[in-house]
Formats: structure tokens, sequence, C-alpha cells
């Protein structure tokens, strides 16, 4: 696709299909998001929900990429193709089929885990898990087949913004704005930038992972090199002895002569 093609479809989905939205106003509609994703999880993944209730484990720690970038940051191209052409077809609303998709299929491990295990399981084993083209097809054929209605997320969307209201009356003015305009601002941000943190760790280790591999290999080439040696060496000795027996027993017959 051409690059202006490309930019074209990326203005296309900021304002028509709302993912600018989930930037502006200190992340208001992401926190939304993060809400209905728990809802959902609440009524389609109860157990799951009561364990990271347990936990302390929040929605916001661990799909915040999930939303912002329409998971292009971890997972697969050939997978998020999918995700998007859905996206184009049926709105943004599709990121809650695939982040249920994702949590439902992990689900017997997650609930495995404490606090600190779940964050770096979703860092790691989940994005290495659909790199199998096999494993990302039955991931979207399960979110394609969940049933999420619009009228469904709306009644959550309300439900968020009435407990928002609730806890701004609540609130002195003064603390009201300094929270929207500067905490929850810095919060976000501080979560952002440890996201990063935690990615670029995650991309040392692969490297240092793969370099393992590679001295691993130049170890075993050098065993077999020197193994290959010793029984040329080994070969050469034979021979040398055996030059060694012939030429004596030449001397020792011309002296019976």
């Amino acid at each position: 696709m051409p690059e202006e093609q490309a930019f074209s479809v990326l203005v296309k989905i900021m304002f028509d299909y709302g993912l600018r939205d989930l930037f502006k106003q200190n992340f208001e509609d992401l926190h939304c998001k993060f809400f209905q994703l728990e809802r959902l999880m609440q009524e389609y993944i109860p157990d799951l929900y009561n364990h990271f209730l347990n936990v302390g484990l929040e929605a916001h720690m661990y799909a915040s990429q999930w939303f912002l970038t329409l998971f292009t940051a971890k997972f697969p191209l050939y997978m998020v193709f999918h995700i998007i052409d859905l996206l184009l077809c049926e709105g943004i609303s599709v990121i809650f089929n695939v982040a249920l998709a994702l949590l439902k299929t992990s689900k017997d491990d997650l609930q495995q885990t404490d606090f600190e295990g779940a964050l770096k399981f979703f860092r790691v084993p989940v994005p290495k898990r659909y790199r199998s083209e096999e494993n990302a097809k039955k991931l979207m054929e399960l979110a394609c087949s969940m049933k999420i209605s619009q009228k469904k997320l709306k009644k959550f969307e309300k439900e968020y913004h009435t407990i928002r209201e609730q806890q701004e009356q609540q609130e002195a003015p003064i603390e009201r704005y300094e929270e929207n305009d500067d905490l929850a601002h810095e919060l976000v941000s501080s979560k952002i930038a440890l996201r990063k943190d935690l990615d670029n760790a995650e991309e040392k280790a692969d490297a240092l992972n793969k370099e393992l591999l590679l001295t691993k290999q130049k170890l075993i080439d050098s065993e077999d090199e020197k193994r290959r040696l010793e029984e040329e060496s080994a070969q050469v000795r034979e021979k040398l002895q055996g030059v060694s027996f012939l030429n004596l027993f030449k001397k020792t017959c011309k002296e019976f002569k």
C-alpha cells in the first residue's frame, strides 16, 4: 500500500473509528474501555475476573497496548492484519472480542499466577503463543464467535460515567481538577513509560537468548571440529606406526641376508 493511502487509513481509524478519543481528556475514554472490559470479563469469564480481583490486577495494567496500538506492539502482523480488517468492518468494539478471546484461551495459565506472574505472562508467553499461525487463526475464530452487543457496551459505559460522577461529587473541586489535569496524566504517562521499559528489557532478553544459542552452536561446532582433528591425528599416528614397523621389518630382513 502506498504511504499516502496508509496515512489515509490511519486518519480514518483515528477519527472515524474513535481511536483518537482514547488519547483525549486524560485518557478518560480509555479508562471507560478498561471498565467495560472488566464488566465483560465478569460476565463471560467470572472465575478469571475473580482471580484478578483477588491478586489486585486491573485491566489498565495489561490491556493498555491492546487498545492504544490495536495489538501491533507485541503480536505478529498476520494476526494484526485480521484484527484491523475486523475493526474496519465492525468498529472499535472488535478489540473487546479479541481481548476476551485472549483472556479466555489463557485462563487456565493465568489462574495459576500471582500479580507479578500474571504481568510477566502477558508480556512474554501470550504474544509468543500466537507466533504460530494456527494458534492465531483459532484465536480469531473464537473472537469472531463471541457476540458482544452494542447495547451491552452502552450499558457498561453509562455505569462507568455514573460511578465517575459520584466520585467527582465526593471530591473537592480543586482536588478534582488537579487530579484530572496533573495526577491522572502523570499516572498514565508513567504506566506507558514503564511498559516501554518492560518492552525494552524483553527485547534485550530475546537478544541475549539468541546470542546464547549462537554461542552454544559455536561450542558444538568447536567440539565437532576437535573430535574430527583428534580422529585425523589418530589415523596419522597409526600410519606412522605402520611405516616404522615396515622399516624395522625391512632392516631385519637385510640383516638376515
